[in-house]
């Protein structure tokens, strides 16, 4: 598959990693185009036709503007870019997610140099299976208010890794069932359509809307050890 994979979008807004990742990705045998943040990112995509999409996107998940997180949702609530894979970059020790989110390949861990990224990166890519069909429906979209974006960010890099991916996960099962209960999704006895999403003992409220096909985090419940001083 890594052969398959020759076209990577390099989403980083760091200069010098965007420029040493970029470099030993072309030493090693891809076309590399760099965008530094998801606004960019976004805006070379959409001036695209699929034919010259790329076969990978590298992410970096803290970015400017649209963070990595934010573009990975636009992209799956697109039908035109749903298609992308998508490879997850942090300097961040987190461990790759218990549920499975839709186009995401893998994770990788930022090492100390970039050589040993895009090592990592064509290793991970040899191991991967063919990538099948998915579901066809578009999931829904997640909003995040700047209050719950305020709450999410007092968390631990880890940590808020974790809850973004539950949350971007529960996104994609309410486009199909949802299950009633489960160790970390389940749905709230309301007058309106809720879910709760708990992870870490963080407790996330997402209001349903069907008619928009949209989760709002409306509640975040941040337990206090967990706060970042």
């Amino acid at each position: 598959m890594a052969m398959e994979m020759r076209h990577l979008l390099l989403v980083e807004d760091d200069l010098t990693w965007r420029d040493g990742v970029g470099q030993a990705a072309r030493e090693a045998g891809f076309q590399v185009t760099p965008v530094s943040d998801g606004t960019e990112a976004l805006a070379w995509l959409s001036h695209r036709p699929r034919a010259q999409h790329p076969d990978l996107i590298l992410l970096d998940l803290l970015l400017p503007r649209v963070d990595g997180w934010e573009l990975y949702g636009r992209l799956r609530t697109d039908a035109r870019l749903r298609h992308l894979s998508v490879m997850m970059m942090s300097s961040a020790r987190c461990l790759p997610p218990e549920v499975p989110l839709g186009g995401v390949v893998g994770f990788l861990h930022k090492p100390v140099r970039p050589e040993a990224l895009v090592l990592e990166l064509m290793a991970r890519l040899r191991e991967l299976p063919r990538r099948t069909e998915e579901w066809p429906r578009v999931p829904y979209a997640l909003r995040l208010p700047d209050a719950s974006l305020y709450s999410l960010h007092s968390l631990p890099d880890a940590i808020r890794h974790a809850v973004r991916v539950h949350l971007l996960r529960a996104a994609e099962l309410a486009a199909t069932e949802l299950p009633l209960a489960s160790s970390w999704l389940m749905a709230l006895p309301s007058e309106k359509p809720s879910l709760l999403v708990t992870v870490e003992g963080v407790r996330v409220v997402l209001e349903v809307d069907d008619d928009a096909c949209a989760l709002t985090a409306s509640i975040v419940i941040v337990p206090s050890h967990l706060h970042r001083g």
